[in-house]
């Protein structure tokens, strides 16, 4: 991979686990019991997965180099 494609998944990793972050602390704002609450855990995860698959993407590719 080129080090620009590199630079985008980095850039792509950071956004999403910054996203993550977000709903992390607006998910501690909200009543526990709340379906809010529910909806927002569950986007954590979805953005966690797809973090994740970036990483795994990145480190990948690192190796190849």
């Amino acid at each position: 991979m080129t080090d620009l494609v590199l630079k985008e998944l980095r850039l792509r990793h950071a956004e999403l686990d910054l996203r993550a972050e977000k709903a992390r602390i607006e998910q501690r704002a909200t009543v526990t019991t709340s379906p809010r609450a529910l909806v927002l855990g569950r986007k954590i995860k979805e953005l966690q997965a797809a973090a994740d698959g970036y990483a795994a993407l990145i480190e990948e590719a690192e190796e190849m180099r």
